[in-house]
């Protein structure tokens, strides 16, 4: 029952901060730009030069121009529901811990242990039903306009669920030690929009400098650090209902293990 009050207080906290009705808000409008698009975009493509023989697809009888469609779609939502999932959650922890909000919460019968899990699940349920609310409103869209009802696009929304809950544990380190929001999101950003690409492209860059130690370096940092670009193709794989790469998925829910765990003890070791 605890527990289920911290989450639910950290809902609520997201609402009375507007952060769930932002997220909802920026859902609802892209949403519109669907159904708009659904309007106005035909079932019929045109392939080839009709002249010299060009054929007609009919994409309501054509489940994988749907499923091409969901798919250039997914990089794009996986891309924005990150940026703003973490954006949004980044200062719920460290709001927490200012004085005053922890002195409240300490002063309770609940352990940190039992703080720290009720706000990490309070962030994931505002992520989860912001996301799911824009990828089953885009389901529905594309079903409803095509007939085609690809279970893979609506899996996505755990996909990225996924690959927030991987990134919500560094962040619960960052915002324990530092007590910044804003470091916390910079820190984030910078790993997703620079370094975990380099680490994605390794092997071309390693093709232009041959180095065993830049390799070793490379591959080390890799295989330790959370893959979100990885995590991403994910998506992409569940949408063409393609052969799913499972590396990515326990490899960083390793380190996401490790994190939440040096996350518990750093938060019951913090003198407030």
């Amino acid at each position: 029952m605890k527990l289920l009050a911290l989450i639910e207080f950290t809902f609520r906290e997201g609402l009375a901060r507007k952060t769930i009705i932002g997220f909802a808000v920026i859902s609802t409008f892209f949403l519109l730009l669907g159904v708009l698009a659904a309007f106005l975009i035909p079932t019929t493509i045109e392939m080839g030069n009709p002249q010299t023989g060009g054929s007609t697809i009919d994409i309501t009888t054509n489940p994988t121009v749907v499923w091409q469609v969901q798919a250039a779609m997914t990089g794009f939502i996986n891309f924005a529901a990150l940026v703003l999932s973490i954006f949004a959650t980044a200062s719920i922890l460290p709001n927490t811990m200012e004085k005053g909000s922890i002195d409240l919460l300490l002063s309770k019968p609940v352990s940190r242990y039992d703080i720290l899990l009720g706000k990490s699940l309070g962030s994931l349920l505002i992520v989860f039903v912001n996301v799911a609310y824009f990828i089953v409103g885009m389901w529905l869209i594309v079903g409803i306009r095509t007939g085609e009802w690809n279970m893979g696009f609506l899996a996505v929304s755990l996909s990225i669920t996924y690959t927030f809950i991987i990134l919500f544990a560094p962040m619960l380190v960052i915002g324990i030690s530092s007590r910044s929001s804003a470091l916390t999101i910079i820190v984030l950003y910078v790993f997703m929009f620079l370094l975990s690409p380099i680490l994605e492209a390794r092997a071309v860059i390693l093709q232009l400098a041959s180095s065993d130690a830049a390799k070793t370096i490379l591959d080390t940092l890799y295989y330790i650090l959370p893959k979100p670009d990885a995590l991403g193709k994910l998506s992409y794989s569940l949408v063409m209902h393609l052969p799913l790469d499972w590396m990515p998925v326990w490899s960083s829910g390793l380190f996401a293990a490790v994190m939440y765990a040096l996350a518990a003890w750093m938060f019951r070791r913090k003198d407030f």
